[in-house]
């Protein structure tokens, strides 16, 4: 396990800081460690509330072991429950779509969408069986710019106030108008924090991204925003645009990616979201699914297909990047280097991860 002393070259002001070192990333036992001391306690994204619209509509997912599903019930209330029956632990749903209910496929026992139990055939004889005790267990569940979280603690601290700054920042963008498209699901043979890395600065544009991004958003422009919450906002002006005076006054067709930590990864221009869905596995895996979000009118356009097909093109090239970089943190030659100025985001993020492992 790492120790203070191993991340003592990450823990410098930003200017003089290193990356973390490669045992921070290949290491089962940190691995193991952050799963219970981030995952279990920090807040996750599931959705965005325009794929639970409608009263009844329901997304199901698994999330560290846990099969989830998220429901929007009559009321329109938005719930995040287990999905599994009380009964005999069968799972009772997946995939998504629309239901008045959620019924075992076991034994039928079925519930309402806002996890109480709606019947149970035959228990009517068993001795002190209450249907009032047997709801299906019910997460944390906050709505923060149209994005669905929850948090596997009960206890954990609310996310929005945490993220006002953030909100602010974000205002001048129409998120509420984007619908979510059927995700990109790519299963990822690296650790996780190496997409955070990676998605979260614009160094690797000169090199990775040369005839996609680079020409349009070059390295050299881009900057972070300061933080003063869980999260990191990274500005890729156009080439050509003027730097502004104020750091949060970007030009308008500015490319920004936000990291709302531990790992719900967004980017914005003022047409069109990509958000990126991390769902943690064993040490050096995970699935990741890519969500495209255009404008309602463009949903099915030539332009959204196109959009899509860049954002697939764009991520290719970068799992090529990370899995360049899993290899070489295995190396024993392998030292952590020195940020470069325009890595802010990284250094943000390892200071909060830092913080979170207790070093």
């Amino acid at each position: 396990m790492l120790s203070r002393s191993d991340v003592s070259a990450a823990r410098r002001p930003f200017g003089r800081a290193s990356t973390l070192p490669a045992q921070a990333y290949t290491d089962p036992a940190v691995h193991a460690e952050e799963r219970e001391r981030i995952f279990r306690r920090e807040w996750l994204c599931v959705a965005r509330s325009d794929q639970l619209a409608r009263p009844g509509d329901y997304l199901a997912l698994d999330l560290l072991g846990h099969p989830l599903i998220a429901t929007r019930d009559e009321r329109g209330q938005l719930h995040v429950l287990s999905r599994v029956c009380r009964h005999r632990g069968a799972v009772i749903a997946s995939g998504s779509g629309h239901a008045k209910s959620l019924r075992c496929p076991y034994h039928a026992w079925v519930y309402r969408l806002d996890g109480t139990l709606a019947g149970a055939p035959h228990m009517e004889s068993a001795s002190g069986f209450d249907p009032g005790d047997w709801s299906l267990p019910e997460l944390p569940c906050e709505v923060w710019e149209g994005f669905v979280f929850t948090s596997l603690d009960p206890e954990a601290a609310p996310l929005a106030p945490r993220l006002g700054r953030l909100s602010r920042l974000l205002a001048r963008y129409p998120l509420a108008e984007l619908v979510t498209g059927e995700p990109m699901v790519f299963e990822s043979a690296f650790d996780w924090k190496v997409l955070v890395d990676n998605f979260m600065e614009a160094y690797h544009h000169i090199a990775t991204h040369r005839d996609t991004l680079e020409p349009a958003l070059p390295a050299r422009a881009s900057y972070a925003l300061e933080s003063d919450g869980p999260w990191s906002l990274l500005v890729m002006p156009p080439r050509g645009a003027p730097v502004p005076s104020d750091p949060s006054d970007w030009p308008e067709e500015s490319l920004l990616a936000g990291c709302v930590f531990p790992s719900h990864l967004f980017a914005l221009t003022p047409t069109h979201l990509t958000w990126y869905q991390v769902l943690p596995g064993a040490p050096g895996r995970f699935t990741l699914r890519i969500h495209v979000c255009p404008r309602r009118e463009e949903v099915g356009t030539p332009e959204s297909e196109s959009l899509r097909e860049f954002v697939r093109a764009v991520h290719l090239q970068d799992i090529d990047a990370c899995e360049a970089t899993w290899a070489g943190l295995h190396s024993p030659c392998y030292r952590a280097g020195l940020l470069t100025p325009l890595e802010r985001p990284l250094w943000q993020f390892s200071q909060w991860w830092l913080d979170r492992m207790g070093l």
